[in-house]
């Protein structure tokens, strides 16, 4: 081998070797930085799990406060409520506004009401009423009393129920809980009493498993030692002495209101936890996912990486094929890396428009009190940019009569623990508006540095507050001075409410009727037909009026009207009567009169018209022969001038009487009480039907059920229109009139086997005696066992028989199997063309 050929086998392995150095250089950075570059990918994931834990703490935290607000103004309202603060409501009143409240808010178990021993006044939950238990043990601290005027917040107590609290207390199932509400205030007579309100934890629990349940993510709410006492489904066995080891205790708290950070938590030593405290109240939301969850995560999307890596690896194996792969694993790996910093960006993005939509103004002051920090409500609120804020005393941008609550809000020598007060901010358009504050002290190396807190408009809920008060207020006036008695009823037909004028009326007092049922109140007959009225208007919803005769305090019966209405709750469900009474005796004893009146202008009617018939009949017969006798002297006496003339005379004078007296005959028929009618071909369905809705008011009045049976076929007959509903008119009226209260009236109309049109109208009334079925159709006759001073001069059913008859048709009367009259009206179904007038006679 030449020295040439040993130089170029040298330089060629030489090339080799540099070559291998160089594929297997350029593999393991390959490999670095792929390795690199997954555990960036471990830290991103890592960082956006914990931004969505603080975001999910976000939520569920102002969720818990609103339920505990919502608890709270509760309480406000029924401590304001003329039931609750009356010492002498009674207990059923008070159980139904508490019952209301609690149907409102699915989060509190029960409601009860206690006086300054702790004796259970009134109770929605059943059989607690008359326990007594120790107030104290609701507290947070047990050896403290409740505060007038203020809500606080118990602690978590075993039990549904306040029994578990009593001397023998019932039998708990394991893991059932409440968390009380307290609120103390005093009776109308200062007599001390306290609204407890019974948190479930298994609803707050429930809303957090909802809000979470798609993610992995847990939240446990704790109290400020570290008491579990809602959580979802993997934070039940959290215990408080492993909570108070958790770094939230050791390290964040109390100087800090929120936190997030990755290591030991509630559920297990590796966690990313992010914690808040709940506003204006004692709690502890804390939102933790288990670190291997994040890693699971990783590995999924790492597992595509160490893919490519491994792939990449075997190409650079081979030169050609292994630039090319290197260079598609670059692009891929640059396509990651940008859909990671675009997450990474989606994610600060969002967090900014979080921080921009919070409702409420954050700000952080140094140890003087001196913001150094507010975010972008200030410039919302006030118009200014958020820089012009800092250096500026909190207490300045206050009224000066809240500046000495903002002071001891910012007293350095106060306690180190989280303070509230309510203050007015003024704006510079002159505005003010009513704020909530919050602050805790930020502590450095243990010593005060400044405070951070924040800042919510509640200005709208305490206007709105206090128009409702107002609007309560007005209603309860409008309700106490109006001069008519007013009655509210509940759905189980007891007394809710009554006004002044009602007492005033019935002369008794509201705290003894106040509970009771409606039939204790009246006597039988008009305590059923109310209760009746009451049962449809809580059926249909519709508004309804009745009359009544009812006892007045004064001893004597007073006609009234009754207007019934539905009173419905906020949503739309019925669950009362409201009954306005008016009293119409003065109205019915002018009616009375007037119907008097007429009767007896009918009656004089009446017999001035048989005096005219009778005498110009009596008249006609003397005076024939007057005239017959006249005219034969007139003939006789022809040779007598003077006698004849006497004769004519007479004979004239004669025919002038008898003129007369046809004149008298003529008016009597023209005062007939049916005159003139005119038949024509119609279907008297279409007839039958007005009647019938004319007449529903007095059917309803009586509660009475009418039953409108006519067959599908066109019932055509020849009869006069209005004269036929004349008639049915008429005999469907008696049928209400002595029908009972609640009765039932059958109206059928049908062919009958001779192929006539029969219209049967059959009532429940007291019927009628067998000799006088005929009889009643007779002028001036009334059955005996209707002649009860309810009016009525005989003459309907005889005009009815009067109007039938002209029609060819028959009217008659029966008394029904089951008692009850029953009117039978037949007519001829006959094809007749045209119309034709006729007179009766």
């Amino acid at each position: 081998m030449s020295k040439q050929t040993a130089a170029h086998h040298f330089l060629e392995a030489r090339r080799s070797a540099h070559l291998k150095v160089l594929v297997l250089t350029f593999a393991l950075c390959v490999l670095s930085g792929l390795v690199l570059f997954v555990w960036s990918q471990l830290h991103a994931e890592a960082d956006q799990s914990n931004a969505q834990a603080a975001l999910l703490a976000r939520v569920l935290e102002d969720q818990t406060g609103k339920t505990f607000e919502t608890g709270e103004v509760a309480l406000a309202s029924l401590a304001h409520n003329p039931v609750i603060q009356s010492a002498a409501s009674p207990r059923d009143a008070r159980e139904a506004a508490m019952a209301q409240v609690v149907a409102q808010l699915p989060v509190l178990r029960s409601m009860a009401l206690l006086d300054g021993e702790g004796r259970i006044l009134a109770s929605t939950q059943a059989g607690e009423t008359g326990l007594q238990i120790e107030v104290q043990k609701l507290l947070p601290d047990k050896a403290s009393a409740p505060v007038l005027g203020k809500v606080q917040l118990g602690r978590l107590v075993t039990g549904r129920s306040l029994s578990s609290l009593a001397s023998a207390p019932h039998a708990t199932p394991r893991g059932v809980h409440y968390l009380p509400q307290v609120l103390a205030f005093e009776h109308d007579d200062g007599a001390p009493a306290v609204l407890v309100a019974l948190i479930n934890p298994d609803a707050v629990a429930n809303f957090y498993q909802t809000t979470l349940e798609a993610l992995s993510y847990e939240a446990v709410l704790l109290s400020y030692d570290g008491q579990p006492l809602a959580s979802t489904n993997a934070g039940g066995g959290v215990q408080t002495a492993s909570a108070r080891q958790t770094p939230i205790f050791q390290k964040w708290l109390p100087g800090s209101e929120f936190g997030s950070y990755i290591g030991a938590g509630l559920l297990g030593p590796h966690e990313i936890v992010s914690f808040r405290t709940v506003r204006n109240w004692p709690l502890l939301l804390v939102v933790e996912e288990p670190y291997s969850e994040v890693i699971a995560r990783w590995r999924d999307d790492a597992f595509a990486f160490f893919g490519a890596g491994l792939a990449l690896l075997a190409l650079v194996l081979g030169l050609s094929a292994s630039v090319l792969k290197t260079r598609r694993v670059q692009r891929s790996a640059q396509q990651a890396m940008e859909k990671a910093q675009a997450r990474i960006a989606r994610s600060e993005h969002e967090m900014a428009v979080l921080m921009r939509s919070v409702q409420e103004l954050i700000f952080r002051t140094d140890s003087n009190g001196r913001l150094t920090f507010v975010n972008a409500r200030w410039e919302q609120w006030t118009g200014q940019p958020s820089v012009e804020a800092v250096g500026q005393p909190l207490e300045g941008i206050v009224h000066e009569a809240c500046r000495p609550q903002i002071q001891a809000l910012l007293d350095p020598l106060a306690k180190l623990a989280l303070r509230n007060c309510q203050a007015r901010f003024r704006l510079p358009d002159d505005r003010e508006i009513l704020c909530d504050i919050a602050v805790v002290p930020l502590l450095r190396d243990g010593r005060l540095v400044g405070f951070a807190g924040s800042a919510v408009d509640v200005t709208a809920r305490w206007k709105a507050q206090q128009e409702l008060q107002t609007q309560l207020a007005f209603q309860h006036l409008l309700f106490e001075t109006t001069p008519l008695p007013m009655l509210v009823t509940d759905a189980d037909q007891r007394v809710a409410l009554v006004n002044k004028a009602w007492e005033d009326f019935f002369g008794r007092g509201r705290y003894a009727v106040l509970g009771h049922e409606i039939k204790g109140l009246h006597s039988l007959d008009d305590a059923l037909l109310q209760m009746r009225s009451n049962q449809v208007v809580l059926r249909s919803g519709q508004r309804m009026v009745l009359e009544a005769r009812l006892p007045h305090v004064d001893g004597s019966y007073r006609d009234v009207q009754i207007s019934k209405a539905a009173v419905k709750d906020a949503q739309g469900r019925i669950t009362g009567v409201l009954s306005i009474f008016v009293d119409v005796s003065e109205f019915r004893a002018a009616e009375h009169a007037t119907r008097e009146a007429r009767d007896a202008a009918e009656e004089a009617f009446r017999v001035k018209s048989e005096f005219v018939a009778n005498m110009s009949h009596e008249l006609r017969t003397p005076l024939q022969s007057i005239m017959g006798f006249a005219e034969l002297g007139g003939l006789r006496s022809r040779g007598n001038a003077a006698m004849a003339d006497m004769f004519n005379d007479i004979h004239a004078a004669g025919q002038r009487m008898l003129a007369l007296v046809n004149d008298l005959l003529d008016v009597a028929k023209l005062e007939s009480a049916v005159g003139t009618i005119h038949l024509e071909r119609t279907d008297l369905r279409s007839l039958i039907r007005p009647v019938v809705r004319e007449l529903e008011p007095q059917q309803q009045q009586k509660l009475i059920d009418l039953r409108l049976e006519l067959d599908e076929a066109p019932l055509i007959a020849k009869a006069d229109p209005v004269r036929f509903q004349q008639v049915v008119r008429n005999v469907l009226a008696n049928a209400i009139k002595f029908s009972p209260i609640g009765g039932r009236i059958d109206v059928q109309g049908r062919i009958d086997g001779r192929g006539d049109i029969c219209i049967a109208i059959s009532d429940q009334g007291p019927g009628i005696p067998p000799q006088e079925l005929d009889k009643i159709f007779q002028p001036f006759v009334q059955s005996s066992k209707t002649k009860n001073g309810s009016g009525g001069t005989g003459l309907g059913l005889a005009i009815c028989r009067k109007i039938i008859d002209t029609m060819d048709g028959t009217i008659v009367a029966s008394n029904g199997p089951a008692g009850g009259a029953m009117f039978c009206i037949t007519l001829p179904t006959r094809n007749a063309m045209e119309t034709r007038p006729a007179e009766l006679t």
